[in-house]
């Protein structure tokens, strides 16, 4: 059996307090993988990103020389897995430069260690087999130039993809996906003995809601696993998460309700939340217990009436949750221009250089259901936004600044009509599937505060999201009270309000200099990113 990962370093810019250059991020991933005890975090892999983000080209060997500076043999001690941009969301020059890297990476570390470097790369945004399938083409057609331009030769398919399932009818296809593409690997007579595929949490659950997320996660996780026992291939997922619940919330306190929601998962990722926020203690705390942990110990198939039912639920609570993100986020937007950025990302407008994601589609969750009257309410749905949709780490500390944690939108609507579809039996049944949802609200209950969200979003949105706050704790049994230990925090959040009105062009200023009151308000969202454990 190969041995895979349990761990992998991201570049994320979910952390509250530091700003990570492109200059910096060789040095930080050096460290993320070095020997604890050499002052390392000890992860096992690190994942360059390329997508959305200005990474320089030669990032990859920078980092995998660093390594090999440091005694590993990248691609057998540890493992440097870039995330390449998709052709069909960015232009296709990165996709083809972010290969090419690569294959220079190869050439290079092969020099020094023998051994290969890099042996995968992580493809996001993947929704058919047919785009995989492209893929793996392009990336063949890269090393073939390679090996016509360098004295280091590597075969076919030597690179292999790691695909990136994101929206939830992918995630709830992802073993339709994969087959397609394993039939075409098979028919060029390339048998696949074994495959990682990555699995999204934030932006399932930025499109469709919390709840949705984890279902149609768990959905995914089942479904290629049972799709690699019938076809002799060896899955090992990857969940890509973050700290805070509605990003997967891996921490060290949470780690147990991650081992349970999320089991059949080999490896996790560590963001920069977790590194940061959380600290190095915590980071090195999770990284062995993830070390420890055996993936498979409490995996199982889910049965078809459980999938099936699981549809449903994702019918009900997104359709809740499309509701009112759907009229939230122009407000939200207006406070996410303030939310500190992190990492050196691209633009996200629609011209030149470019990293562009699409709105909700109803149509695809409409797919999934039966109810005849969830489907005819699914379609009535209003999803058309006339403003720029942030990216999911800025849409979360948007959200928790205005004092409206994205956790419960939708959320106790969804309970509702679970209750009344299915009775008590039914909300049991969605605490089985997902165990850690009343852990999650808890957590987010502690930082909720709609009196902050007066007049920073319109009336009806606060009205709908309070009524989903209070039938959520009401129907799981959670207090819906002052937190004690969170009552800095909670002041803080009052001494942000008015700074934000006057900035979002809502209210009159109070210093008479924009500039201070911006550099204030940063200041502020950085401690509050900081004392819950992540910016977003």
């Amino acid at each position: 059996m190969r041995r895979y990962p349990s761990c992998m370093a991201t570049q994320h810019p979910d952390n509250s307090q530091k700003y990570i250059t492109i200059q910096q991020e060789p040095e930080e991933a050096v460290r993320d993988l070095n020997l604890q005890e050499k002052g390392g975090l000890g992860i096992e892999e690190v994942m360059v990103d390329f997508e959305g983000k200005l990474t320089p080209y030669h990032q990859t060997s920078q980092i995998t020389l660093g390594l090999i500076n440091e005694g590993f043999i990248p691609g057998e001690d540890v493992f440097v897995t870039p995330r390449i941009p998709n052709a069909i969301k960015e232009p296709v020059f990165r996709q083809l430069m972010s290969i090419m890297s690569l294959v220079e990476t190869n050439m290079l570390a092969y020099k020094q260690t023998g051994k290969q470097a890099i042996i995968e790369t992580i493809i996001p945004m993947i929704e058919t087999g047919e785009e995989l399938i492209k893929i793996q083409e392009r990336v063949n057609s890269i090393i073939e130039l390679g090996n016509k331009n360098y004295d280091i030769e590597f075969p076919l398919n030597s690179i292999k993809l790691i695909p990136l399932m994101e929206g939830i009818p992918s995630l709830v296809n992802i073993d339709k996906i994969i087959d397609k593409y394993y039939r075409h690997l098979c028919s060029k007579d390339y048998k696949l003995k074994d495959l990682r595929v990555m699995i999204a949490r934030s932006d399932s659950a930025m499109s469709y809601g919390i709840v949705s997320s984890v279902l149609a996660v768990r959905m995914a996780i089942s479904k290629i696993h049972k799709w690699g026992q019938e076809n002799d291939v060896e899955i090992a997922p990857i969940l890509g998460c973050g700290s805070l619940p509605f990003r997967g919330h891996l921490s060290a306190k949470n780690i147990e309700n991650t081992f349970k929601t999320y089991a059949g998962v080999k490896t996790f990722t560590i963001q920069s939340g977790l590194k940061y926020d959380h600290g190095t203690e915590e980071t090195i705390e999770v990284v062995n217990k993830l070390k420890e942990h055996d993936y498979m110990e409490d995996f199982k198939i889910l049965s078809e009436e459980e999938m099936d039912l699981m549809k449903e639920y994702i019918g009900i609570f997104s359709k809740h949750y499309i509701d009112i993100f759907t009229r939230v986020i122009k407000d939200v937007d207006g406070i996410s221009k303030f939310i500190p950025k992190n990492r050196d990302r691209l633009a996200s407008s629609k011209s030149g250089l470019q990293y562009v994601r699409e709105a909700i589609d109803v149509s695809e969750v409409v797919e999934l259901v039966k109810d005849t009257k969830l489907k005819e309410e699914l379609l009535s749905l209003n999803t058309d936004v006339d403003c720029s949709v942030p990216r999911a780490i800025t849409f979360t500390a948007s959200m928790y600044t205005a004092g409206i944690t994205p956790e419960f939108l939708g959320v106790g609507r969804g309970l509702r009509e679970i209750k009344e579809k299915y009775g008590q039996e039914g909300i049991e049944k969605l605490l089985e599937f997902y165990p850690s949802l009343i852990d999650d609200l808890i957590f987010a209950a502690k930082y909720t505060n709609t009196k902050i969200s007066k007049g920073i979003v319109n009336e009806e949105c606060r009205d709908t999201y309070k009524e989903d706050f209070s039938l959520a704790c009401d129907i799981l049994g959670i207090l819906a009270k002052d937190y004690p230990e969170e009552e800095f925090y909670h002041t803080l959040l009052k001494s942000v309000r008015p700074i934000l009105l006057h900035l979002m062009g809502k209210e009159e200023d109070m210093f008479n200099d924009v500039e201070e009151e911006k550099k204030i308000l940063k200041e502020w969202i950085v401690k509050l990113g900081k004392l819950r454990g992540s910016l977003g």
